[in-house]
């Protein structure tokens, strides 16, 4: 087994676990491969070996990137999205995970052909307060999933978050259970809304707060470039 065929079992094993502990079935969480910094050819070893799901953070990787993988895959975009690149994002990713303002709601359904299914979107939210991140406030939340609920080019299918840099266990759980709050509050009419929250250092804590899909970079693909 190569290493990272073996980084891949780790956090399939990890993922598991973080399940057991919440009683949850594994197949309840999705594993999405973050590979910021990593070549196509990385990305496609990945897909050799049984991941479904890539995330990247920037516009121009996915460009490069995504045409050139082969096999049954879906890209997502959980990096901040300018609006002068959502036009660029809408062919190749599947998901746009960081849907956190009205601006860019307005250029994604600009780009809708009419005839295509809608996107499947989540509302990234700020559940930290820090300055440094993207997201709407919480208390923006359940406007800008309305307006996403109401598009004829959009479909809300639930939140997104990431956890605080610093506080510890206490401050990440806290920020997850409140994505999972305001996820009963605003997503109720959702089926299965999903809940992404949770990396290479605290998918785990994630999973256990109700997490869906864990986006999953240094654990699984090594240090960036």
């Amino acid at each position: 087994m190569d290493g990272l065929a073996a980084r891949l079992t780790e956090v399939r094993g990890r993922i598991e676990r973080a399940c057991a502990r919440a009683g949850r079935a594994p197949a309840s969480v999705r594993l999405i491969a973050v590979t910021k910094n990593h070549p196509a050819e990385t990305v496609q070893r990945l897909l050799d070996i049984g991941v479904r799901d890539i995330g990247e953070n920037r516009v121009q990787e996915m460009e490069e990137k995504v045409p050139r993988l082969a096999g049954d895959f879906t890209a997502h975009m959980i990096g901040h999205l300018q609006t002068n690149k959502a036009q660029k994002v809408w062919p190749l990713a599947g998901w746009v995970q960081s849907v956190d303002r009205e601006r860019l709601v307005r250029r994604l359904e600009g780009c809708h052909s009419g005839a295509e299914p809608k996107k499947r979107v989540l509302v990234e939210v700020n559940t930290s307060g820090e300055g440094s991140k993207s997201g709407c406030s919480p208390i923006e939340c359940g406007r800008l999933c309305e307006l996403v609920a109401g598009s004829g080019a959009l479909e809300l299918r639930g939140l997104m978050t990431i956890g605080p840099l610093g506080g510890g266990e206490a401050a990440v759980r806290g920020a997850f259970a409140l994505l999972r709050e305001l996820s009963q509050k605003h997503c109720a009419g959702i089926v299965a809304p999903e809940l992404s929250m949770g990396m290479s250092g605290d998918f785990e804590w994630a999973i256990e707060e109700g997490a869906t899909m864990v986006r999953v970079g240094t654990a699984l693909v090594g240090d960036r470039t």
